[in-house]
């Protein structure tokens, strides 16, 4: 085995060495990429853009990952509309009336309550879209998606009051509630809110104003240094969201601390260099997706841990800014919780304190009856959502019931290839499994089956890596699914050379 953990560890230092670089590496994205050719099209030429976009259709008319439903109506509308704005081919055509008639199935998703796992800013994005739709002729019903339009007009309230300024969570979905192209809404990157679908709508009301030529020019920029992003190498395909160093960083390196990799003896020359970038970029008021973008209680919580762990100094005293009663919040005023967001801000906590009490009830009282803890709102894996409120319980007696439930889904849920990922696995989430199971036997629950999953998982994990070669699964969740890679990555590598250190 000393030859593949030589290129498992090759591969984890390349991708460890890249961290940040070029304002980080993550998937196009469909809703954003059809904003950007229908508000401000690539002077290159729509039709590439518009033959990927096209392309990403699936079989049942409708766009984005089937795993997660209610997430599939944003990319599926926002495609529509840019295809039927330039439809004057058949295949766009046949694209359209395929993707309206999956709309109209799609009423059975949005029944009841509405969930915590919203995808960011949908309750805005979405009723924005259908009253465009509506504005152009398209027949689409507004009443499967009552509540949730509810749910935008007390967002757009509170907006209003609030009266955010640039860089800050508003202002990723603007162009669901902007309209005037004002100059200081760009940030430093030429962006509005480190996204490309409100860049565009903000260029789109630029149009006319020769007094903006300068800001224009900067937001086409910030457009075509985000499409370079993706790897796509196609005008006008966009990640969701751009520039992401910071999350890129301190997620690839807490991740791997959670893996217990972050001090392994021979990734400590490339480990050390992003650690002292997060040190650098940790405030007083903590850290954001990059120096541009506001500070936030998930990234602040992961970089926190990964400073301490390598020995540095950072106050915990600023998570306090995102505390919201019995749980932790991404940012203050947030309408919907987070599972992941609060095991990080109470994993970070206990790490330093000791303290059993954080948050514990609020994610106890959240697991399901069978033991797993979905329904998070920044991954659409339960296993990813399990794994990490797991470590957050730690090891006290409260929390032990917890525990077992959880190792008995995560091996309840095993297909029987050895991996994991619902109908058909995939390398993400049987890392995500992988090292769950790891972290719950550092926890105590160890058992011979647990043991026997972990060796299938790593059978099946190593039968299906490519060095230097990744899947394209989308488990994290922002305006849709998506894939930061080089983080995904290194959970994925980490997991492979678990099973090799550790000898199952």
């Amino acid at each position: 085995m000393s030859r593949t953990r030589d290129l498992l560890l090759t591969d984890l230092r390349h991708t460890l060495r890249e961290l940040g670089k070029d304002g980080g590496l993550t998937s196009p994205s469909i809703y954003d990429t059809a904003q950007v050719i229908r508000l401000a099209p690539p002077a290159e030429g729509i039709w590439p853009a518009l033959d990927w976009l096209i392309d990403q259709q699936r079989a049942d008319g409708g766009w984005g990952d089937p795993r997660v439903p209610r997430a599939r109506d944003l990319p599926t509308l926002a495609a529509i509309l840019a295809l039927h704005t330039y439809g004057n081919r058949r295949r766009a055509r046949e694209a359209v009336q395929a993707g309206l008639a999956f709309l109209r199935r799609q009423a059975v998703h949005w029944n009841g309550a509405l969930p915590e796992d919203l995808t960011a800013g949908l309750e805005l994005l979405l009723p924005r879209l259908l009253e465009e739709a509506r504005a152009v002729g398209l027949d689409l019903s507004p009443e499967p998606y009552t509540a949730l339009a509810a749910l935008g007009a007390r967002r757009r309230r509170l907006i209003a009051q609030l009266k955010p300024q640039a860089g800050t969570t508003a202002f990723h979905s603007w162009e669901a509630w902007g309209d005037a192209a004002h100059p200081e809404l760009l940030d430093g990157e030429g962006s509005v809110g480190h996204s490309p679908a409100a860049t565009a709508r903000w260029l789109r009301a630029a149009a006319g104003r020769p007094e903006l030529a300068g800001e224009v020019e900067r937001a086409h920029d910030y457009l075509a240094r985000a499409a370079r992003a993706t790897g796509v190498d196609i005008p006008g395909v966009v990640p969701t969201c751009w520039p992401t160093p910071h999350f890129e960083r301190v997620f690839a390196l807490h991740s791997l601390y959670l893996a217990g990799f972050l001090n392994h003896p021979a990734l400590q020359d490339v480990v050390e260099p992003q650690v002292d970038a997060v040190q650098r970029a940790f405030g007083p008021h903590g850290i954001g997706f990059s120096d541009h973008f506001a500070p936030d209680g998930d990234d602040t919580a992961a970089a926190i841990a990964v400073l301490w762990e390598q020995g540095r100094s950072a106050d915990a005293g600023v998570l306090q800014r995102f505390t919201a009663g019995d749980h932790y919040c991404a940012w203050p005023g947030e309408l919907q919780p987070s599972l992941s967001v609060t095991a990080h801000v109470a994993h970070t906590l206990r790490a330093r304190s000791g303290n059993a009490e954080v948050s514990r009830a609020f994610m106890i009282e959240r697991q399901r009856s069978d033991g797993r803890w979905p329904g998070d709102k920044w991954n659409g894996s339960w296993l990813y959502t399990t794994w990490r409120v797991a470590l957050a319980l730690g090891d006290d007696q409260a929390a032990r019931e917890a525990l077992t439930r959880a190792q008995a889904a995560i091996l309840a849920y095993q297909l029987p290839d050895g991996g994991w990922g619902g109908q058909s696995p995939n390398a993400e989430e049987t890392a995500y499994g992988i090292l769950a199971l790891r972290g719950l036997q550092r926890l105590g629950c160890s058992s011979p089956l647990a043991e026997a999953s972990i060796a299938r998982a790593n059978r099946w994990m190593l039968r299906a890596y490519q060095p230097f070669a990744e899947p394209e699964v989308t488990c994290w969740l922002a305006k849709e699914p998506y894939r930061p890679r080089r983080i995904s990555r290194t959970i994925e590598l980490s997991a492979l050379l678990s099973g090799i250190e550790q000898g199952s």
